[in-house]
């Protein structure tokens, strides 16, 4: 009897545990106000994490956005991810951590708040004033130009060019653009890469061009008419390769950029610095890497210099890109003297998000 009366507390903890069934996680995941299919769902311990932090579990949604996690009772922080492509093909990187985050799981499913993700990398940095903005139309030959990207820049200072825009929209199917903006003087910047890509150098076959000073003033809607494009002149592009970061000196580092797997990675740029925090515009850029993933960087003279990869050629480093750095060094400078070539083996790549 007292052998029975012992088994009978053990008995009820398991029929209580069988009661409260499983413990975890569930809900919904948008886009806009829509359920977001195929989505990743991503739960982690601690929210101070790095890229190189993998998930406690992964789940993804279903047709309707849902999903469902079991986990056993804890503190979780929550993480939605989807990556698609646009209508031209560019890499669109969606996410966004919940609201709720972090959220305790105690005893059953709790039923987590729906919330949306977002497009990563087209917030822009500059914050707009309610009711302000600029307007036009991208023109060439007196045609729209479809699928132009105009970069508004805060200072002409830079030509134009490089990372340093504040905001960047896509003109439509004939060639007009508006784009919400805070109050200021603003310099305008079109081009139309032809295989439609928003990053990278423009070649024979694109189109450029640029506007201002425009000034705007806060509350007002500002069309600025038209922006005229024209084609990249051939002649002072290849002037430019034989004069400038391109030139074949004899002086080279040469390698091959690969993916956490060891696959060739195309599409690769390799920059040198002087500058070991590798920040503003290199001194020297490759050709993007070939199918094979080999590049060669040509540099005017020997010297120090530290290395960094990307896939995007200017701009600000926006999810769905791949980034690298030469990791010979611990510091990732390479050494080589004049008129020499150095083969620097491997560079590793990964797609940021």
């Amino acid at each position: 009897m007292r052998r029975l009366l012992l088994f009978l507390p053990i008995l009820a903890l398991v029929a209580a545990c069988e009661r409260s069934g499983p413990t975890g996680l569930s809900g919904v995941l948008l886009y806009g106000s829509e359920p977001l299919a195929d989505a990743s769902v991503e739960i982690y311990l601690k929210a101070e994490k790095d890229r190189s932090v993998q998930p406690f579990a992964v789940a993804s949604t279903d047709g309707e956005g849902r999903y469902r996690l079991e986990l056993p009772p804890g503190r979780y922080f929550i993480i939605g991810k989807k990556r698609q492509s646009s209508i031209d093909g560019r890499p669109v990187m969606l996410m966004a951590e919940c609201p709720a985050n972090p959220v305790q799981v105690e005893k059953g499913m709790l039923e987590v708040a729906p919330f949306a993700l977002r497009e990563m990398g087209r917030d822009g940095r500059l914050v707009p004033e309610p009711g302000t903005g600029l307007s036009g139309r991208v023109v060439h030959d007196g045609d729209g130009v479809a699928g132009a990207f105009v970069y508004v820049y805060t200072d002409d200072a830079v030509d134009l060019v490089g990372p340093s825009y504040g905001a960047v929209v896509e003109t439509d199917d004939a060639g007009n653009f508006a784009i919400d903006l805070p109050s200021g003087t603003f310099w305008l910047a079109a081009r139309r890469r032809a295989d439609g890509s928003r990053l990278g150098e423009l070649k024979p076959g694109d189109l450029t061009g640029t506007l201002g000073p425009v000034e705007l003033k806060t509350g007002q809607r500002l069309n600025v008419g038209t922006l005229t494009v024209r084609p990249v002149d051939p002649v002072r592009y290849r002037q430019k390769r034989k004069e400038g970061r391109f030139a074949d000196s004899g002086t080279a580092l040469t390698g091959r950029v690969v993916d956490a797997e060891d696959r060739p990675v195309p599409g690769i740029y390799i920059f040198a610095y002087l500058d070991s925090r590798m920040v503003g515009k290199p001194v020297h850029i490759s050709d993007p890497t070939g199918p094979d993933g080999r590049f060669r960087l040509n540099l005017a003279t020997g010297g120090t210099y530290y290395l960094g990869a990307r896939s995007a050629y200017g701009g600000p480093l926006e999810p769905g890109e791949w980034v690298g750095t030469w990791d010979g060094t611990a510091d990732h400078h390479a050494v080589v003297e004049t008129g020499q070539v150095e083969e620097l083996g491997t560079i590793r790549v990964r797609e940021v998000w």
